[in-house]
């Protein structure tokens, strides 16, 4: 068998060039730190890897939709919060005013407070977020007002999703704001949020929320003579209503207080699920973080470089190329022209 000097070269020039490139490729981990830098070093890594990352992205994702509900959950219970007080204020006047030692004076002057509390009640109901949306409009969160002056009655108000509003619309019934927090098992948005921890409202319905369940108030004109139309039974026209007897002088009747007392307790239930819902926030971000931790873990071990075992390899691939080196200067003088001089 007869081996050429021009093929004696050109292995020794491979081996060099193979042991060139181990080093720098070895350098270029040790550099980055990664074993993976590109698709060829690992493939089936370099999958995995690219589905972790867009894994944990999207848990980040979550988390900062989770940071965004939580603000505008504070919001809606700021809102109902101030809702309370107003109320609880007015309750005491409620109460003031049914006993025989205040008189028909005294009950006008405090028409006027109850004038500043339902303004007051009316901001609450028509609150808009920083983005121009109203909390408490259901699913119609762009409707200028979620609580308008009622056809019927204009001294009274209607919530969007009532036929007595002008702008009614159905649709402010069903249905309300929803942000992703988590990972979903079936991409399914029911109308409410029971069962789906995936899921978080940030918006309520303000039929719901402002609504006073089994209102017993008469509406009435101001002669005392009972509204044809009756209008919605909402804290704001309750509140409407004591403010109309006290204008008359009149003692406020004790269904008024009745139902200034059943909407205090909705209230305070609303404000009880939306205290779950920011625990439900809490509860989805600290899981998102464990299982965080968990895709992390996979994908250094993936990923990243063992620096030991790196600094070894490439002190081997040095000392391995050296000797290809000095080996392949060996070999350029074994030729058979070095035997004829």
């Amino acid at each position: 068998m007869r081996i050429s000097t021009n093929q004696f070269h050109n292995q020794g020039v491979t081996s060099i060039q193979k042991h060139q490139a181990d080093i720098l490729k070895t350098s270029l981990q040790l550099s980055t730190e990664k074993r993976v830098n590109t698709p060829s070093d690992d493939p089936v890594a370099m999958t995995q890897i690219n589905a972790l990352k867009q894994t944990m992205s999207t848990i980040n994702q979550y988390a900062k939709n989770g940071e965004y509900a939580k603000s505008q959950l504070v919001l809606e219970e700021t809102a109902i919060s101030d809702s309370i007080s107003s109320i609880q204020r007015a309750r005491e006047l409620a109460i003031k005013m049914s006993n025989d030692t205040y008189n028909e004076a005294n009950r006008k002057q405090t028409a006027a407070e109850v004038g500043q509390i339902i303004e007051q009640m009316r901001n609450m109901m028509n609150y808009t977020n920083s983005e121009g949306e109203k909390l408490f409009a259901g699913s119609n969160v762009n409707e200028p007002e979620a609580f308008t002056v009622d056809v019927n009655n204009p001294d009274f108000y209607a919530y969007v999703g009532s036929q007595n509003s002008p702008n009614y619309d159905v649709q402010a019934n069903y249905g309300s704001r929803f942000v992703q927090i988590g990972f979903d098992d079936n991409n399914f948005l029911a109308p409410n949020d029971l069962g789906d921890s995936s899921r978080v409202r940030i918006t309520d319905n303000g039929e719901r929320v402002f609504g006073v369940p089994g209102g017993q108030t008469q509406f009435v004109d101001g002669t005392g003579t009972p509204l044809v139309d009756q209008p919605d039974h909402n804290i704001l026209n309750v509140m409407v209503q004591f403010q109309k007897h006290l204008e008359a002088g009149d003692a406020p009747p004790d269904e008024i207080i009745l139902d200034m007392d059943a909407s205090l307790e909705n209230l305070s239930q609303v404000r009880a699920e939306i205290g779950g819902r920011q625990n439900r926030i809490e509860s989805q971000y600290d899981g998102g973080e464990i299982f965080k931790l968990s895709l992390e873990e996979r994908r250094m071990t993936l990923e990243d470089m063992d620096i030991v075992q790196g600094i070894t390899d490439l002190t081997k691939q040095q000392n391995a190329l050296q000797m290809a080196q000095q080996v392949f200067t060996r070999v350029q003088d074994m030729s058979l022209f070095n035997y004829l001089r």
